[in-house]
This record gives C-alpha cells, structure tokens and sequence, in this order.
C-alpha cells in the first residue's frame, strides 16, 4: 500500500479538525482560543497541498476534501464567532426587535465562502493568483478584529451595525471579480518577487508591533488594499 499519498489528506484532516475546535471555542465565546486554532487550521492548510506536489499525490479528493476542510476552518468558525459577538452585544432601541434574529445572519458568510471554494476550484484563472478574498484571509480578518476590538464594539452603540455591514462587505469580497496577489513563489529572487517580498515584510511588522493574534485585521485590511493598487497600477 502506498502509504504517501494518504499524508495531504491526513493534513488536510487536521486543518478539519482544528476549524471544529476553533467552532466549539467560538461558541462558548473563547474568540482568543478559537483564533488560535483557526491560525493552526491556516498552517495545515498550507502545507497540505505542499506536501502533496513533493510527494507528486495531487488527487481529485485531496482537492474536494480541502475545500470542505476550509469552509469548516475558515467559514464555519469565524461566522460562529460573529454569531456570539451579535448576541453579547447591546443593540440600538430600533433593532432591539431583531436581537434573536439577526446573529443568524452572520451564518450568511458561512454560505459566501463555501461559494468562493467552489469557485476556487472550477476557475483556472487562479493558478497563480486569487480573484477575490481567500477564505483564510478573510477568517483571520474577523477572528483577530473580534480579539482586538471585542470591547470597541461592546462600548459603542453603533457596534451592532457596523459588525453587519462588515459581513455584507466580506460577502461581497469573496466573490468579488478583484484581482489578489498570491505568495507563491515561482523562484526565490527579488525580480518579480517585489510586491511579495514588500507585503511580507510589512506584514512582519504589523505582528511584531500590535501582536500575533490582534494584528491579522490589520494585516488583511493592508492586503486587500494593496491588491486593489497593483491591479489598478497594472492595468494603468
């Protein structure tokens, strides 16, 4: 039995596991734990498919099997915390009608990233880059916003809208037909490699300065901006 090919999957397996962990956290309201295993599920995810070229076990499954993994990862647990943050929050007099409804709603994110996985995994245009937000980007985004800015929210009495304007804003990005730059590496050199090179870079900053798990929001706020630069510049 070949045992070498059943190493991707076992990875992508862990990557499964880690967003049901983070889930359990994010429902008990534990955002800083649950982060924690989203940030584990993302490690696993990138080297599942990693693993997968070097051992040349590429398989149909491995790639069916990674999307169900990231939307448990990477959908699933960051709308179960912006489920809790929506339900600890105070609402204002005119949505106090809908406060036992409108937390559902942050499942709706859920639905948006099994559809850009989907997408992901029937557009060739994304061989080297994404068209739209990947799902990873986009959890991390909400799961280090909620550990940072979980007493902002709280204290403010726009705090509800601004989270359900934020989920509209994340649906729409990861579907959106926007050009994102990937890290992927063709060749180690600094030609061709700027934008690259320059983002992780700044990326290490931003950690280094706000914190491993607070800063991500920031992080993923610059990427997206740059994104939507350089596609502009090159199209100029």
């Amino acid at each position: 039995m070949n045992f070498k090919k059943h190493i991707p999957n076992s990875i992508t397996c862990c990557n499964l596991i880690s967003g049901c962990i983070a889930t359990s956290f994010a429902f008990t309201g534990d955002t800083t734990l649950a982060l924690a295993f989203v940030i584990l599920g993302a490690v696993f995810d990138f080297f599942d498919g990693m693993v997968a070229r070097l051992l040349h076990v590429s398989s149909p499954i491995g790639k069916e099997l990674d999307s169900l993994a990231d939307d448990i990862t990477f959908g699933l647990a960051p709308s179960t915390m912006v489920f809790f943050e929506l339900y600890s929050l105070d609402y204002p007099s005119f949505l106090e009608p809908l406060r036992d409804i409108l937390p559902f709603f942050a499942f709706v994110m859920a639905a948006f990233s099994a559809l850009r996985l989907a997408k992901f995994n029937l557009d060739e245009r994304q061989s080297t880059g994404f068209i739209g937000l990947p799902t990873p980007a986009n959890a991390l985004f909400w799961g280090s916003l909620l550990v940072y800015g979980h007493g902002w929210f709280e204290n403010q009495h726009g705090g509800v809208i601004l989270l359900l304007l934020l989920i509209v804003l994340s649906c729409y990005l990861l579907v959106a037909e926007i050009p994102m730059f990937a890290l992927k590496f063709k060749h180690w050199g600094w030609k061709g490699n700027e934008l690259k090179y320059g983002f992780v870079g700044l990326s290490v900053v931003l950690l280094a300065i706000f914190g491993l798990l607070e800063a991500w929001w920031i992080v993923i706020a610059c990427y997206v901006i740059v994104s939507v630069f350089a596609n502009r510049v090159r199209r100029a």
